[in-house]
């Protein structure tokens, strides 16, 4: 038996607060007659839900609307939950702004939880990987002192040689 419900923002909001994790990620994958804007909204509520899962579900569908949910992902890495943090660098990563790469670095550098650390690093390296020139660019106009410099490099280094070396040459020359 298949439950039709009303696709409103406050029907499903309301929906997604059951304790029932299965029923959740079905509501979360069957968003598709809310409309955009409140489909955004759903999206960035439930990257402040418990599970790593229905978030990380939510931080790949957010990623679908590219730059237009850019500013409200930085807005939740300065505020919220660890693991609201993590989720929106996770999808931050997915959509490569390579513009995001400061507030990621500030996260990597001053956040006192690892896991958002790790999801900083990953999202840094991925916008390093798609445009490993723009990312030497953005690293030299934010004059970062030689040790986080080295530290950016080194995990850069650990994901992809090629890049790297890419990146460091391009750091080199000018």
């Amino acid at each position: 038996m298949k439950i039709k419900f009303k696709q409103d923002k406050e029907t499903i909001l309301k929906l997604l607060e059951s304790s029932n994790l299965k029923r959740k990620v079905r509501i979360l994958e069957k968003l598709n007659g809310v409309n955009e804007k409140d489909s955004i909204k759903i999206l960035l509520k439930v990257l402040e839900d418990a599970s790593w899962t229905l978030r990380e579900k939510a931080a790949y569908k957010l990623a679908k609307y590219g730059n237009r949910v850019v500013p409200r992902l930085e807005r939740l890495l300065t505020r919220g939950y660890w693991f609201t943090r993590a989720a929106a660098c996770l999808s931050l990563g997915e959509i490569g702004n390579i513009e995001t790469a400061d507030s990621l670095i500030e996260l990597l550098l001053n956040d006192e939880n690892p896991t958002v650390r790790k999801e900083a690093s990953t999202a840094l390296t991925k916008l390093a990987t798609q445009e490993p020139l723009e990312f030497s660019d953005m690293i030299r106009e934010l004059a970062l002192d030689e040790k986080v410099l080295a530290s950016i490099l080194k995990i850069i280094a650990d994901a992809d040689l090629d890049v790297h070396k890419a990146i460091k040459e391009e750091l080199e020359n000018v």
